[in-house]
């Protein structure tokens, strides 16, 4: 009797592994679609947002932040590219005067001659005249992600800058500093003790570029949709052409002694190389942001 029933028991377990197998392909089919919908849906959006926006793009006029006088504030030579490239280009091509301060000139690897070489090379190709560049070579700012910059220094260079040149606006790292790189974060630091300590001329506007998590950090331009959804009243948006982007990639390449083979990965994918999304703060969200480091 048992032998009997032997085969109907096969054929049961076959066709219920068919039956199994179908339908699991069935969702998977139909997820994949979804998904590719999904895909393709985002690509168009950003397609559509990408050719409307470029198409307002200024040439001669001011910029979104109404500046004359800017301040970009960075840790170290390629800084300036890697990160700030779309606002210093923009700003500089809509006639704003330009002017880098480096903290450091990048000699962690002991190459501090060449990257100051690299950095005027860089600037040259951004709009910013060799004049306006100023690098620091403070031995208590080394560039070292283990030493811990003072604060007071950077905020006394700051001020002494935002004076000399008469900065009606100041550009620096957030919180974050991008890529969490404590030199980074020094400056924004720095910046708010100028606030706390009411050492913030009150005519200089600051603004600090976003720092996005690591999936939207390598999107490029596809995270342009985001990047006006996610971003409040209080940002400033700087979005560069693809011609446009090609150009801080060109200077991005000055530093030639920092292009290994991963930076290179980041100049085509990272979205710093054609978005920057700015947030203007106030004494205000300073404290708001020192509330939450305690």
């Amino acid at each position: 009797m048992l032998f009997l029933e032997s085969p109907y028991k096969v054929e049961f377990l076959y066709n219920f592994y068919l039956r199994f197998l179908s339908e699991s392909l069935l969702y998977l089919t139909n997820f994949v679609l979804y998904i590719s919908l999904w895909i393709f849906g985002y690509l168009c959006l950003c397609c559509i947002v990408y050719r409307k926006y470029a198409r307002k793009l200024p040439t001669r006029t001011r910029g979104a932040l109404g500046a004359k006088r800017v301040l970009v504030v960075v840790a170290h030579p390629d800084d300036e590219c890697m990160f700030f490239g779309p606002t210093i280009y923009r700003l500089c091509e809509q006639g704003a005067e330009v002017y880098i301060l480096c903290l450091s000139n990048g000699n962690y690897e002991g190459k501090g001659n060449i990257r100051k070489q690299e950095l005027w090379h860089a600037c040259k190709e951004l709009g910013v005249p060799d004049c306006n560049i100023c690098l620091i070579t403070d031995t208590r700012l080394s560039d070292n992600p283990k030493l811990q910059w003072p604060v007071p220094v950077i905020a006394k260079l700051i001020g002494h800058h935002i004076e000399a040149y008469n900065v009606d606006t100041l550009v620096i790292f957030d919180r974050g500093g991008v890529s969490s790189h404590p030199n980074h974060a020094a400056v924004f630091y720095a910046v708010a003790y100028m606030f706390v300590e009411k050492n913030m001329p009150d005519k200089c506007t600051v603004y600090t570029l976003d720092s996005v998590n690591i999936l939207r950090k390598y999107l490029g331009f596809l995270d342009l949709p985001l990047s006006f959804l996610l971003s409040s009243k209080s940002y400033f948006r700087y979005f560069l052409r693809w011609t446009e982007s090609r150009r801080v990639s060109r200077a991005m390449k000055k530093h030639k002694s920092q292009m290994v083979w991963f930076r290179y990965l980041y100049v085509m994918f990272s979205r710093y190389m054609v978005i920057n999304t700015l947030r203007k703060i106030s004494l205000a969200d300073i404290e708001l942001e020192l509330e939450v480091d305690d």
